[in-house]
């Protein structure tokens, strides 16, 4: 399966990691099928996201501690792909809108029952109350 496709950029969170993984996590769905590994063994894919997703996905991707499905030699790609859907879905909800929340500002004319209506619907969207 060589070729001279360069490789992709290793993960970087960004200020939304959850619009930044979406975008790495369809780049390398794309590299697999370029190189046509979308059809090789599941360890060999598994493999490959490991070595070009970088440090920081490393780091939390043993931080799940996943077991293998029944049947399988080891964990799955689409079981940590899956794991990392939910885990950056929950900065989509939380640090993105806390992001938002900071650059809130009263808008000229605005009443002020207005803006305070809008900043509490947003503290709610951080978990702010919690």
């Amino acid at each position: 399966m060589a070729n001279n496709l360069p490789t992709i950029l290793a993960f970087e969170a960004g200020t939304n990691p959850s619009e930044s993984w979406r975008q790495w996590k369809e780049d390398f769905q794309d590299y697999l099928e370029a190189l046509r590994y979308s059809e090789a063994p599941e360890k060999t894919k598994t493999a490959l996201f490991r070595h070009l997703c970088g440090e920081e996905l490393k780091k939390q991707l043993r931080a799940f501690d996943l077991k293998p499905n029944d049947g399988c030699e080891g964990v799955t790609l689409q079981q940590g792909l899956q794991e990392f859907d939910k885990y950056f879905l929950d900065y989509e909800n939380e640090v993105f809108a806390s992001l938002k929340f900071l650059e809130i500002k009263q808008e000229q004319g605005e009443k002020f029952t207005d803006y305070y209506s809008r900043l509490r619907n947003t503290v709610v969207e951080c978990n702010y109350g919690e």
